[in-house]
């Protein structure tokens, strides 16, 4: 199996602490992120190759990293185009580089091992791992689902204040597809998204109009919120380095 870990943007919203070095190499309980990450992936014992697609300072994760880690491939993709693009860009220079079932992951994750363990063994074309929403903390993209089928993608600038959370989980930025429905389907709609001119926006939203269509096996891996962070500022920099995980 292979895995994709999107490391590409600046992390502003983590300054002072990118200023000097790239979001994924930011430390959370003296370990930084992409050595978590890494870590995990190997521990399932069942990823081979790991494509880093890099930007702001990729030289310096190259250089920590290397070309393997744990018996695992580290390749790397470089965006140079990182502070005009966003991740949707970063996921279509992937291109056809998956040649088997993959794990998508994003740079900026903190969590347990029992997480990236919860959706790997997940069979669906296309496995969501995501929590309970509680809209008192958290906010960002959202799946609304019924018995585990994803029904709607809900990006953060599509939900007002009228919207019914009942059904809603929070994406957690870890998914699983099948090689036939990466190659098959998202990648030509990224291919087409892309080429339409729209490369600052989020890779969430294609996947969002796969599961509009309803023609595919798309469905959500649930797991606990309290298993997981995501660090995109410096308070949640900071529940993460106290929280007891």
């Amino acid at each position: 199996m292979q895995a994709i870990i999107l490391a590409a943007g600046k992390g502003e919203r983590l300054r002072p602490l990118t200023d000097t070095i790239p979001k994924c190499m930011v430390k959370v309980k003296d370990k930084p992120l992409i050595f978590h990450i890494l870590d995990h992936l190997a521990s399932t014992g069942k990823i081979h190759e790991v494509i880093i697609v890099c930007g702001y300072m990729a030289n310096v994760i190259e250089e920590n990293v290397g070309n393997s880690y744990k018996g695992m491939s580290i390749n790397y993709i470089e965006n140079k185009k990182y502070e005009t693009t966003n991740n949707v860009y970063s996921l279509y220079m992937v291109g056809h580089r998956i040649k088997e079932d993959c794990l998508l992951l994003e740079c900026d994750l903190f969590y347990q091992q029992d997480v990236i363990d919860t959706i790997i063994d997940s069979n669906a074309d296309c496995n969501i791992l995501v929590s309970p929403y509680d809209k008192e903390y958290m906010d960002g993209t959202v799946i609304l689902a019924e018995n585990n089928i994803a029904r709607e993608l809900v990006v953060k600038a599509h939900q007002d204040k009228n919207m019914d959370y009942r059904h809603a989980f929070k994406t957690v930025n870890i998914y699983k597809f099948k090689e036939s429905f990466f190659n098959g389907k998202l990648m030509p709609a990224l291919e087409t998204y892309v080429d339409t001119g729209n490369r600052q926006s989020y890779y969430e939203l294609v996947l969002g109009s796969l599961i509009y269509y309803r023609n595919d096996n798309i469905r959500t891996v649930l797991i606990n919120a309290n298993r997981w962070y995501e660090i995109d500022d410096l308070a949640d920099y900071e529940r993460a380095n106290q929280s007891v995980l």
